[in-house]
């Protein structure tokens, strides 16, 4: 499910048009939606949008040409596995995604990634280290905060800091630090307790300002316990999973203190084993039904981050897992080959009334399942009629809307049917086969399950060598993107069933019942009760909380269970501080910036102009002009927070705590800008972002070279990423020698790669103002698609090695003129020059020309990874 970079980045529907051209109103214009580089598709609908089917889909891939005579792009959901494809046309920042016969969506590029512009904001450095402190709050037991009126003001303005007493005066220190933690950073402090957030939500609820924290302390303790319960579960199928093997192994029969070989022999010991065993499993199925859907349906209440934490911990139990199934087959393998051919047929006499027993028990549960599927058909069916029977809807958003809709029913239909096709033939052959036994002699069907012990004794041979190569080579045959992908479809298409079972629950629930009766544990009666499978009567103040799933029906959730906490990992969400773009905090200190309220530092921005004056002379019967100059001096005065431009900046923090004159007279001069750049510098330190889409090259390299200046990486970062795009015949050269000179590797490399794609450049008029040492990268990376420049001279390989002679000499590969103690030295650049030729030669084959390996080898400086990806760009 590769995604190609173009395709990745934020979406916005901002047109439906109609095969006939028309542009249509459908309400889903503004809906935005998220491609990501691991071919997740995030959705934002606004409330007021009715759900279209292919907004519940996770996941998205791009299929080739080759596939549909088209290029596709395909939403998968994994709920039903739903698929809808749209035939897809994408220009620059334009895509335009067509539905077959419907319609065509037109969808605006808003925002590609950056990952350098994803910088979390936060003024934790001045919390922690307590600089241009003004406020101290002291805790329950006199442990001081030093912190910022400045900056508490940005999260609580409705409390007045400057008081001796605040409100948070007296409050635990855990709790304390938490709140101040999240008043500094937005977000809560790592590894923070469950009762420390309880204490938070009692004790902070009722302050001003504070709601944020309060709902955010009741997210944490909502997706801890979830994740907790999910982790119990899991627990849970391990310690079922052990007890099976402990059962097999005999350690917890009886106390009678009987032999292995005595336990063997004893046919009715090893049945009721089995027995225990079955319903074990049926235990921990349940389980994990209940794992599966709780991950499902309640997987919008988190984040992605804590989603994939939760299947990254599901990833890590799979070896666990496979272990104790290589276990449970080493112990049953043992047990049947412990049995001789007097003993099993002991063991087969003392089935065979047993199995009938089975048999019928199955034979009876088979079909009425087999008749509540056929009604649940008749049912699905009736509901489709009725849809189809429903008004015309006219718009083109209705038709799209009802279009993928009863797709997606008939998609189910089609599976119950084909699940009932399947389920009918083989109850057929089932009950072939059970007339078959039933109508055989007692001494046939205990030598048919005497070969039934052989041939399930190979089986578990053959599935336990299988187990262990999987376990060896589990890495390498199942990625963490194949593995995420899997589950999401599985516990889907699990809640999917769950979800079918519960909309036809009256002809389900007596097949529930009599499972629940069959296996004859509590525990699997709670699970079915959890799952919503099993109905009970409760009083209203008992009943448990319910979540809505996907399908809009209603789910009671799993009953509580009281495990030690078991921590999947940090709820990385919700310990992590927004970025500048998403944060509170960053909107309020942008606001602060403007206002100039309660400022402590001043910035002079200081610029010198030249002015020319004439001076006109009439003397000697003519005008003579004498030219003099001047140099005018302006001073731009910008007010600022030092807390904030300390935190925000390394470099200004430095300065102001330095002891030097800046920090004494709280000015700081600057020299070499523009009031509008350093202003705009001043909005990022603030905000956290900056929009450069307006911004011209110029300005963004003025800010480049102003971030570099003042240490401020991420912004140093999000400029050089934005110039990539700025790249055309007019600015290439001048934006290399801008990433020559402050060492900008991504830039450098993008405008090599454009100077080659267009090789005449070398041949422009700002070419030999550029420094040597780049003129000659240059001319390395153009020479092979430029050629030689005497026509008369490409007849004949001596004037390319020529070139390629004086281009070494000019890499100083070999100086010219030198000898004595620099050969050793040229002797080593040639091999390693022949040796990057050689290894391009085994990747690129034949067919290309020495002259044009040997550029790329220089122009790598004979590395070959650099050569290689100079070849293929």
């Amino acid at each position: 499910m590769a995604a190609e970079e173009e395709y990745i980045g934020t979406w916005k529907i901002v047109e439906c048009v109609s095969l006939a051209g028309t542009v249509e109103t459908t309400g889903i214009e503004g809906t935005e939606f998220i491609l990501d580089e691991s071919g997740d598709v995030c959705w934002k609908v606004s409330d007021d949008v009715e759900p279209l089917p292919f907004f519940n889909c996770e996941t998205y891939e791009i299929v080739p040409e080759k596939v549909y005579s088209y290029k596709a792009m395909k939403f998968i959901g994994t709920y039903a596995g739903l698929e809808v494809n749209f035939k897809v046309e994408i220009s620059d920042d334009l895509m335009l995604l067509t539905y077959e016969k419907c319609c065509i969506l037109q969808c605006q590029k808003i925002s590609a990634p950056d990952p350098k512009d994803d910088v979390p904001y936060s003024f934790l450095g001045a919390l922690e280290e307590g600089y241009f402190s003004d406020v101290i709050i002291t805790g329950d037991t006199s442990k001081q905060f030093h912190v910022h009126s400045t900056i508490l003001n940005l999260t609580a303005p409705g409390i007045d800091w400057t008081q001796s007493t605040t409100p948070l005066t007296g409050l635990p220190d855990d709790v304390l630090a938490a709140t101040l933690h999240y008043m500094y950073a937005e977000c809560l402090p790592r590894g923070i307790s469950e009762d420390t957030v309880k204490k938070c939500v009692k004790l902070v609820s009722k302050l001003p300002d504070l709601s944020e924290f309060v709902k955010l302390c009741n997210i944490f303790l909502q997706n801890t316990a979830l994740k907790q319960q999910i982790t119990s579960l899991i627990t849970d199928l391990h310690n079922r999973a052990d007890k099976i093997i402990q059962l097999f192994r005999g350690m917890k029969l009886d106390d009678s203190g009987e032999t292995e070989s005595e336990r063997s022999a004893n046919p009715a010991k090893l049945c009721y084993i089995t027995k225990q065993c079955l319903r074990e499993a049926a235990i921990a199925c349940a389980n994990l039904l209940v794992v599966c859907d709780l991950f499902s349906r309640r997987k919008a209440e988190l984040s992605r981050e804590e989603r994939h934490d939760i299947i990254k911990y599901a990833r890590a139990r799979i070896p666990v897992f496979l272990k104790q199934f290589h276990d449970l087959l080493k112990e049953l393998g043992g047990q049947l080959c412990a049995l001789n051919a007097h003993q099993r047929a002991d063991f087969a006499t003392y089935l065979v009334p047993e199995i009938e027993t089975a048999l019928e028990i199955f034979t009876k549960y088979v079909s009425n399942s087999k008749s509540a599927l056929e009604q649940i058909i008749n049912v699905s069916e009736t509901e489709r009629g009725e849809k189809n029977e429903k008004s015309r809807k006219s718009t083109v958003g209705d038709v799209l809307g009802k279009t993928l809709k009863h797709a997606l029913h008939v998609r189910e239909l089609k599976k119950l049917k084909k699940l009932h096709e399947k389920s009918t033939t083989t109850f057929f052959h089932f009950m072939q086969k059970k007339e078959a036994f039933c109508s055989m002699s007692q001494s046939a069907k205990i030598r048919d399950i005497t070969k039934l012990f052989e041939s399930v004794g190979d089986l578990v041979h053959i599935s336990q060598n299988k187990v262990t190569e999987f376990i060896d080579c589990l890495e390498t045959k199942l990625s963490m993107r194949d593995w995420k992908y899997l589950f999401k479809l599985g516990t889907s298409k699990i809640s999917w069933a769950i979800c079918k079972i519960l909309h036809n629950q009256s002809m389900a629930q007596p097949l529930v019942k009599q499972a629940c009766d069959l296996v004859h544990r509590e525990e699997f009666t709670s699970a079915m009760t959890s799952l919503g499978l099993l109905a009970t009567e409760v009083n209203p103040s008992d009943q448990p909380s319910t979540s809505k799933g996907a399908s809009g029906a209603k789910h009671t959730s799993s009953v509580a269970q009281k495990t030690e906490y078991v921590q999947l990992g940090s709820v990385e969400s919700l310990c992590v501080p927004p970025h500048g773009r998403d944060s509170r905090t960053a909107t309020q200190a942008f606001k602060l910036l403007q206002s100039q309220h309660r400022t402590d530092l001043t910035f002079e921005i200081i610029q010198t102009h030249e002015t020319g004056d004439t001076v006109v002379d009439h003397t000697a019967g003519g005008n003579v002009e004498h030219m003099g100059s001047e140099v005018k001096v302006d001073v731009c005065s910008i007010p600022a927070h030092r807390v904030v431009i300390a935190t925000r900046c390394h470099w200004f923090k430095r300065a102001l705590l330095s002891g030097m004159r800046e920090s004494i007279d709280r000015k700081i001069t600057v020299h070499d800008t523009s009031p509008t750049l350093f202003r705009m510098f001043l909005e990022y330190l603030y905000s956290g972002s900056l929009e450069m889409n307006e911004m011209s090259t110029e300005q963004i390299a003025d800010m480049m070279t102003l971030a570099d200046r003042y240490d401020t990486v991420c912004l140093r970062s999000k400029c050089e990423y934005a110039l990539r795009h700025h790249l055309d015949e007019n600015t290439v050269f001048y934006l290399l020698s801008l990433a020559d000179q402050l060492n900008a590797r991504t830039l450098k490399e993008n405008c090599m790669l454009y100077l080659s794609e267009n090789p005449l450049l070398s041949t422009s008029e700002v070419f030999p103002d550029l420094p040597e040492h780049l003129q000659t990268e240059v001319e390395a990376v153009t020479l092979s698609k430029l050629g030689p420049h005497d026509p008369s001279s490409s007849a004949t390989p001596s004037s390319s090695l020529s070139e390629l002679e004086e281009v070494a000499d000019r890499m100083n590969l070999e100086s010219p003129g030198s000898s004595g103690s620099s050969s050793s030295d040229s002797l080593s650049d040639s091999a390693r020059l022949q040796e990057c030729v050689d290894g391009l030669r085994e990747v690129v084959g034949s067919d290309v020309p020495d002259q044009e390996l040997v550029s790329l080898s220089l122009a790598a400086d004979c590395d070959l990874n650099r050569a290689i990806n100079f070849f293929f760009s």
